[in-house]
């Protein structure tokens, strides 16, 4: 309860009161202020702000930006009029995550409410996000920082995110899955598959939420034992672990699908034990953000895999990065490269064992596919002629057999005969 209320203490005093540093600021004594002072036009605007009078405030921090875009009190106390001005208060956010029959409180939030709070909020994150972008690429004079307001920024999106599910009949807060060994919050992806378009937007607002959790992890831990219920299971450095962790998770997902479809149907898909991108291989990438089977393509057909690293570990494995491939039992009986060995321990193992070394080499492949293994090279893209291959479904009307792709695919179809050629079609008229 204390560490809820400190949490609470620091949201207020970052959204609801004037910023610390706002008495650097010389008084005006003319109500004619020059249009490129930018001190004394914010030091105006935070005068407006504490009397309630939010349009004027909003007015001057605006023209306070016009005149220097880098003044991140003005970005600041420009967040905050909008804030006030959408009447949106971060204690109810955090009201609607306290569960109630089996639901949280987004859940039961009548539509009115949940429309009013998205507007407020996508109204504020325009504010938000080009000072982040500015902050974060040396921009800004940094009175302010995200660090500042990750905490206040982390409740937005996680807000965001879960009226976003509301809509399709999903609690934001049963979607996160925690364990504690090692200490991981992860996600469950696989019930985005009926959002469609929507599931883009979260995934994005959940990777916005990974960089304010990474700005400030120590405020995000707490955010997350609200918006968790497991978490309530981790100690304060478990927590911290699992919550950086699940991060820099999050941040290497909404990167994925961001670049491509494939890596929206890799996350959605994860564990169908389905080879989904038509290169032979059955679940063969990790949800780590890098190509783990050396065919050019991040995180298009995931395996479910524990990801996250212990505390102990960070002498060679950075948070979130991937120290064992530890996956469900289910994998002990699934041959992923298809080459008559299921579950053998190059399809596990990694060709770098040090995950600090993987980054700096930029090789994150699996054993499996690195030795006696290749694609085949041709006039034609790779991923062009896999996406022919995962669209012929239809085993009565095949359009590209075996040999074909063991030619133009390569790979783990090399791997196979024709009987485990027929097999892969099983099931798949009704993806």
């Amino acid at each position: 309860m204390n560490r809820i209320k400190k949490l609470w203490l620091c949201i207020a005093l970052a959204l609801m009161t004037g910023i610390a540093g706002c008495n650097i600021f010389n008084p005006t004594d003319s109500v004619h202020i020059k249009s490129n002072d930018a001190d004394a036009l914010t030091y105006e605007g935070y005068i407006y702000f504490r009397k309630g009078e939010y349009s004027m405030a909003r007015t001057y921090f605006e023209r306070a930006l016009a005149a220097d875009s880098a003044a991140s009190e003005a970005w600041y106390g420009l967040s905050k009029s909008v804030l006030n001005q959408q009447k949106l208060n971060v204690f109810e956010m955090l009201k609607y995550t306290k569960t109630k029959g089996g639901q949280s409180g987004f859940m039961t939030m009548d539509d009115s409410t949940a429309a009013r709070y998205k507007d407020g909020i996508d109204s504020v994150l325009k504010v938000l996000d080009p000072f982040i972008v500015r902050d974060t690429t040396g921009q800004t004079d940094k009175k302010v920082t995200f660090k500042t307001i990750s905490a206040s920024y982390t409740i937005l999106h996680l807000t965001k995110a879960a009226l976003i599910l509301r809509i399709f009949s999903k609690d934001l807060t049963k979607m996160f899955i925690a364990s504690l060994d090692p200490p991981l919050i992860d996600i469950d992806w696989v019930s985005m598959k009926d959002l469609g378009k929507e599931a883009l937007e979260v995934f994005s607002t959940l990777g916005d939420v990974g960089r304010a959790v990474a700005a400030d992890p120590s405020i995000a831990t707490d955010i997350m034992r609200t918006y968790v219920p497991e978490a309530a299971l981790f100690s304060d450095s478990g927590l911290t672990v699992a919550t950086e962790a699940m991060a820099s998770y999050v941040i290497n997902a909404s990167e994925t699908v961001e670049k491509s479809s494939d890596g929206f149907a890799g996350y959605i898909a994860m564990a169908d034990l389905i080879d989904n991108d038509g290169d032979g291989c059955v679940d063969e990438e990790i949800a780590d953000g890098y190509d783990n089977d050396g065919d050019g393509l991040i995180d298009e057909d995931l395996r479910n895999n524990k990801l996250m690293v212990l505390e102990t570990d960070l002498l060679k494995h950075k948070i979130g990065q991937v120290k064992s491939v530890n996956s469900s039992e289910t994998y002990n009986y699934v041959d992923i490269d298809m080459n008559g060995i299921p579950a053998d321990e190059p399809e596990r193992t990694f060709i770098i064992e040090n995950s600090n070394d993987r980054d700096a080499m930029g090789i994150h492949k699996f054993t499996a596919f690195s030795v006696n293994f290749s694609w085949s090279k041709s006039e034609f893209a790779l991923t062009d002629i896999m996406k022919l291959v995962k669209e012929d479904t239809d085993i009565n009307n095949i359009k590209y057999d075996l040999a074909w792709r063991k030619a133009y695919v390569g790979g783990c179809w090399n791997n196979y005969n024709e009987e485990t050629f027929l097999k892969w079609f099983e099931g798949r008229e009704q993806q």
